[in-house]
């Protein structure tokens, strides 16, 4: 069985996350209203308008869908803290190196469980 990260360190990565989360979650709240502000001034009649109006709408709708699919990872993850498995790779069972964590915090793999995972499929 992998060492597991301390009460102080998963406290540390906790915070992150929840900053991360809540940094997200701003960013949608800005998206939505500027959506918003988009969907109010309404469509012009010209074609250009329309083109330009309609990639704003799907660029922004599909930023939310992309940020909200992430939170649901920082969810999960903060899951893991809360169930003291957070940092141990899910293919090796060994502790996820804590510069990668730092990196990419909602990560359940390893630079190895990776590697292992990619020959696989």
């Amino acid at each position: 069985m992998a060492t597991k990260y301390t009460d102080k360190e998963l406290l540390e990565f906790k915070k992150l996350l929840e900053d991360k989360y809540q940094e997200n979650l701003d960013q949608i709240k800005y998206m939505k209203e500027h959506l918003v502000e988009i969907t109010e001034s309404g469509k012009d009649e010209n074609s250009m308008e329309n083109s330009s109006y309609n990639l704003q709408v799907e660029q922004l709708l599909e930023s939310i869908s992309r940020i909200n699919k992430y939170n649901q990872l920082v969810v999960n993850a903060l899951t893991r803290i809360k169930n003291n498995v957070y940092g141990i790779c899910a293919e090796t069972g060994e502790k996820i190196d804590t510069q990668r964590l730092k990196a990419v915090p909602t990560t359940t793999l390893s630079i190895k469980g990776k590697q292992i995972r990619e020959l696989k499929s």
